[in-house]
């Protein structure tokens, strides 16, 4: 009987896999498109990480909270950018996109992991300097929403 169980999780799980990658970009439409959703995405996992170290380092919130958070944050970017790394673009005239949106992810994802290491070393400092550094990936990505809108 737990064998047969087993087997349907597995066989389902498998199936789940394929819905976890994005899939093909038929145009530079659409992969512009993608690249906004990308970015809007990333503003809010950015967001969310800074809100939550400035209440910790206001004393508003308690360092576990703190510490979940911008960890959800981080693995929530981290996400994000995996899933947009794993898109082709439809031609030449994407790659220039492409280059500019891997930098900004990885600049991203970067800010919230050393954000996430100064919480959790509660290094005041190091905290204040990795939110500029998050306050900077924001407006990045802020710059990029204008220009792919």
């Amino acid at each position: 009987m737990w064998r047969k169980a087993v087997y349907v999780v597995a066989a389902f799980g498998s199936c789940l896999l394929p819905a976890a990658c994005a899939g093909p970009v038929p145009d530079d439409g659409a992969y512009r498109h993608a690249a906004l959703q990308t970015s809007m995405a990333m503003v809010s996992d950015l967001a969310s990480g800074q809100l939550a170290a400035q209440l910790g380092l206001r004393g508003s919130s308690f360092p576990a909270f703190t510490d979940g958070n911008v960890t959800d944050a981080e693995n929530d970017a981290d996400s994000v950018n995996s899933t947009f790394s794993s898109r082709q673009p439809p031609d030449a005239g994407s790659g220039a996109l492409r280059q500019k949106m891997l930098q900004a992810l990885s600049d991203g994802t970067s800010a919230l992991t050393d954000l996430r290491v100064a919480v959790r070393m509660q290094d005041r400092t190091q905290e204040q300097k990795a939110l500029a550094e998050v306050g900077t990936s924001l407006q990045t990505f802020n710059d990029l929403q204008q220009e792919l809108q």
